[in-house]
């Protein structure tokens, strides 16, 4: 059996996480429309010097604009192998505007076998989650199964809306199989 190249991985890891990371987000005044007519200058904006327009615009800025302000969370889990291909399992979470508004979770296992960077193998969501009565306040990935190395076991710290104890539940994910949602067994 392949594996996957370790460090090519690590280098994914890291660069999803980079980009992800709350760490790196910043308070920013409210933008105001531009007007009528005219397009906005992030180098006036910033005070950085005003790039020449023949460069090409950077793809990693437009990726990260493209995300919906929907999107609050984005995370890369861990890794996928099966067979020859392997890659790594990145979660989504998506919450709509609203007093009543629930969380909306989705997995995407993204292929790193390729030699042109990642691609989108597929996209699930778990539905149970817009059905809790609470707050996910975070969640961890187990470490990856050595017996079946393309699935995905997740752990979730949910506050109910009624305590302030927060509840374990877990989640196990494979590709093609009904997935398994509910409190965590201990």
């Amino acid at each position: 059996m392949l594996r996957p190249n370790r460090s090519k991985i690590a280098g994914i890891v890291a660069a999803s996480v980079l980009l992800a990371s709350p760490v790196f987000a910043q308070d920013a005044a409210t933008p105001t429309a531009p007007e009528a007519g005219t397009m906005p200058n992030a180098a006036a904006e910033t005070g950085a010097p005003a790039a020449a327009s023949s460069e090409a615009p950077n793809p990693f800025t437009a990726a990260v604009e493209a995300l919906s302000p929907l999107v609050q969370d984005v995370q890369v889990v861990g890794p996928w192998s099966e067979g020859d291909e392997h890659g790594v399992w990145r979660t989504v979470m998506v919450q709509p505007a609203g007093d009543d508004a629930r969380p909306h979770f989705f997995i995407q296992q993204l292929d790193a076998s390729g030699h042109d960077g990642l691609s989108l193998r597929s996209t699930a969501e778990i539905t149970e989650i817009a059905e809790l009565d609470g707050q996910i306040v975070g969640y961890r990935a187990d470490d990856p199964n050595e017996v079946e190395p393309n699935s995905l076991s997740l752990f979730f710290e949910v506050v109910p809306s009624d305590g302030e104890i927060s509840e374990t539940y877990e989640l196990h994910f494979a590709p093609g199989q009904p997935y398994i949602f509910g409190p965590a067994s201990n």
